[in-house]
């Protein structure tokens, strides 16, 4: 069966992190999604995508990544793919190093393959002292700076600042001199745009969103359950991209559906009373937290990242201020049809909230059935 999922976040970012661990050997993580891949994978040529898809890339290894240690490339060994969770391939990587290299190209060599506009998250850790993570380098990767060169530091641990220098590649890869240098300040991810481009692209998340505030008589009341959902997906945000609590997408996926299934039905036949609606939203928005974490999983951050609660924070705020800014506006005219259309109540919000459960109930089983 083929698995590029139907999912409803946003398109074109993938995570790629670079680990320095003693040997000295250079660990490459790449996580890609499966949704990424359908233009370099096309589905019909994969019927069994995700174990066809690991393979082949198996066995590409040189097409994903180039690596140069002082300039001379170095080949991969260890590869392997895999699915760590339903919808994402990840690809490990490892890059033999000797104990006087002082500085490691990385040319990502895949995104000319990927959606128009994809980015690619990198971090570039040194591991070489027990117990300790420094940060070498945190860039954004695109087709039209695609390559980066990095200085280890020469004593491990140093606390020495490291320069980090980006070059874009051109016919062949990055040359092992001509790497020009600049500082490292022009190409990173804002989390803050992050946030808010998944919550304005993640159109189940918006339908739920929408099919809360069909039937909200009042402002204050909208206010509540906004404010209750907000809070219940905030917790589960940070437990899931902290990996203290981590469910599978086989299952998240099929009940963000489900929660929209719920409240179509229960705008059409239930009471509409406050509380209750205010626990629903809540329980719900547990679920749609641990969705919204896998935004951050899918750019390679988790509980091992170094310096995760700044992005969260920033990923947060943005996905807070997209959703309030489509709640204002969608509130505002749900209440004026309300307040001043009786056909409004009697019919359109039966039928809204047909249509809503309708595209629910296909998600959910389209999800299932990918699951």
């Amino acid at each position: 069966m083929s698995v590029v999922a139907a999912s409803a976040h946003p398109l074109g970012f993938s995570g790629l992190r670079v680990q320095i661990l003693p040997g000295p050997t250079a660990h490459a993580v790449l996580t890609l999604h499966t949704r990424d891949l359908s233009a370099w994978f096309p589905p019909a040529s994969h019927p069994n995508y995700i174990s066809d898809v690991c393979r082949e890339i198996s066995g590409q290894s040189g097409e994903l990544l180039e690596v140069r240690a002082d300039g001379e490339e170095v080949a991969a060994t260890n590869v392997k793919a895999f699915s760590p969770e339903v919808g994402m391939i990840e690809v490990d990587l490892d890059y033999p190093l000797s104990g006087t290299t002082k500085t490691i190209a990385i040319w990502s060599k895949h995104l000319p393959r990927m959606p128009n506009g994809h980015q690619q998250l990198l971090f570039v850790d040194d591991c070489r002292v027990s117990g300790k993570v420094t940060t070498l380098l945190q860039d954004s990767l695109a087709v039209d700076h695609d390559a980066v060169e990095v200085e280890l530091p020469i004593v491990p641990g140093s606390v020495a600042k490291t320069q980090a220098t980006a070059a874009t590649s051109t016919q062949p890869g990055p040359s092992p001199g001509g790497a020009g240098r600049a500082t490292n300040t022009a190409h990173q991810i804002s989390f803050f745009m992050l946030g808010i481009e998944h919550i304005v692209t993640g159109y189940d998340h918006l339908l739920f969103l929408a099919a809360l505030l069909l039937v909200c008589k009042t402002f204050k009341e909208a206010a509540g359950v906004i404010t209750f959902f907000t809070i219940a997906h905030s917790i589960t945000l940070t437990l899931a991209t902290l990996d203290i609590v981590r469910m599978p997408a086989r299952i998240v996926e099929p009940a963000i559906a489900a929660s929209i299934v719920y409240v179509g039905l229960e705008n059409i036949f239930g009471r509409h009373r406050f509380v209750w609606r205010a626990g629903i939203t809540f329980a719900f928005g547990l679920v749609h937290g641990l969705g919204f974490a896998s935004a951050l999983r899918e750019v390679g951050l988790g509980s091992t990242s170094v310096g995760i609660v700044m992005p969260l924070i920033k990923f947060s705020i943005g996905l807070e201020t997209g959703q309030l800014t489509i709640a204002a506006v969608l509130l505002r005219i749900l209440l004026t049809l309300r307040a001043e259309r009786e056909w409004y109540v009697r019919r359109w919000v039966p039928a809204g909230s047909i249509l809503i459960s309708l595209i629910g109930g296909y998600w959910l089983v389209t999800r299932v059935l990918q699951g």
